[in-house]
């Protein structure tokens, strides 16, 4: 026990310690990742029924039992490209296409699971939930005068896309540290707990325009980095009929956490800004003794978060509990994987998923613009190539797209209500994913071999 002990306390001083250096994360399913440990990277995060390494801690605690003690630690460079077009529009500069700036993002996980015995399993993890990020540069435009109906142009020095003052963008990085806990009730079939722990800091700038929309201007942008701290828990259940099929289910409460001060002014509720939860459903064939086949239904609940899900045509004054937001809903995501044993020392992987319906309503474009949640269908690869009996090399791949489309609206202070002039927002974006990771096997070879 003390040597398990010591174990634990080690990895998780290491991921503090990856904590402190971690990148800004952002995300392909909303602002969700779609996996997190490497091998569900490049199954386009399938696999809830057939999680066979440490980062299983992060899908489905249930499948911790019997893979080994084994230490995971991937990094990615994560490369959204986003940007926005505006057509015939009143506050967008009409005409005008803006890409984001800074598109490389680091993004680490690590893990560490360690079998208690034969029917038990414990496990440690941190690795990045998600996040978004735009950062748009200013310029000398003309900006309408939305103070007046109808809106006059006005010429302005060093103004941003939405007629603030400087740069335009947000900023949102979230962090999990988790604890784990699995146990094999009867054979063939397990569950798993592992309460979670979520760090997340977020900052705004560049929204001076939207004061008077705000019930607290003081804290609405430019305010640097706010930080909000809470939890939940993820439950996972695993059951193994037969050998060739296996079914798996995964359910992650909504995160509890304090609300971004800071930020009271912007978001719904005071700042309050929870992390939605989510669930995930699947079954994983072995279709030949080299082949795996996994299918993966995952639901992300972003209608229980206001600062999220409240649509942008919502009454002012932004902060309010009814307060205008992103106006995202919630979101389905099928997943497809496959995984084949290419040879003794070499795993190939490969997926696609297709997430629906687009995260964000059509009337929310404008507030979309800063952060542009409009992925729909993923592509992904891989492969984990074995150095020696203790040694796994991981690798995977990303690239995933969407756009979306929708009229401009802006708010009428003398009618007190939204208005559309005319225009169109479109907003496209596509990412690209690279990872590399290294497995370390401290009783042998992994369970994929």
């Amino acid at each position: 026990m003390k040597k398990l002990l010591r174990s634990v306390a080690s990895v998780a001083a290491l991921s503090a310690g990856v904590a402190m250096v971690a990148g800004d994360a952002l995300a392909t399913e909303g602002y969700f990742q779609h996996a997190y440990g490497l091998r569900h990277k490049a199954l386009a995060g399938a696999g809830v029924a057939s999680a066979e390494d440490a980062t299983a801690i992060s899908l489905n605690p249930a499948s911790l039992v019997g893979i080994g003690d084994q230490f995971n630690m991937g990094l990615s460079l994560f490369m959204p490209f986003r940007k926005y077009s505006a057509t015939n529009t009143a506050l967008l500069p009409a005409g005008m296409t803006q890409k984001s700036k800074k598109n490389i993002f680091p993004v680490p996980n690590l893990a560490y699971v360690r079998q208690i015995d034969d029917v038990s399993a414990f496990a440690v993890s941190i690795f990045g939930n998600g996040g978004m990020n735009t950062t748009y540069s200013s310029f000398d435009r003309i900006c309408m005068d939305t103070t007046v109906w109808p809106p006059a142009p006005v010429a302005v020095t060093g103004s941003n896309a939405l007629c603030g003052s400087g740069k335009l963008g947000v900023d949102l990085m979230q962090m999990f540290i988790s604890a784990g806990y699995a146990r094999k009730l009867t054979d063939g079939f397990s569950i798993g707990i592992a309460p979670v722990f979520a760090i997340q800091r977020f900052k705004a700038y560049g929204l001076q325009a939207f004061a008077g929309m705000s019930s607290d201007p003081n804290n609405l942008t430019n305010r640097g980095y706010s930080y909000s701290y809470g939890g939940g828990v993820r439950l996972g259940i695993q059951l193994q009929p037969a050998d060739w099929v296996s079914f798996g289910a995964s359910y992650q409460t909504k995160m509890w956490m304090s609300k971004f001060k800071k930020y009271r002014g912007l978001f719904a509720e005071g700042g309050d800004f929870d992390i939605p939860a989510n669930l995930q459903l699947g079954v994983a064939f072995q279709v030949t003794p080299e082949m795996k086949l996994m299918l993966d239904y995952r639901r992300i609940f972003y209608s229980d978060v206001k600062s999220i899900a409240n649509s942008q045509l919502s009454n002012p004054p932004l902060g309010s509990s009814g307060g205008p937001g992103f106006g995202w809903d919630d979101t389905n995501t099928i997943k497809v994987g496959v995984e084949y044993q290419a040879t003794q020392d070499l795993v190939l992987r490969a997926g696609y998923s297709y997430m629906f319906p687009q995260v964000m309503e059509r009337n929310s474009v404008l507030f979309n613009v800063l952060a542009p949640g409009v992925i729909r269908h993923q592509f992904t690869g891989g492969a984990t190539f074995r150095v020696d009996e203790k040694n796994d090399i991981d690798f995977a791949f990303m690239y995933a797209t969407g756009k979306r489309s929708g009229p401009e609206y802006i708010f009428d202070p003398g009618a007190g209500t939204w208005v559309a002039p005319g225009g169109t927002v479109d907003l496209k974006m596509h990412q690209i994913e690279v990872s590399v990771g290294w497995t370390y096997n401290f009783g042998g070879s992994s369970k994929a071999r």
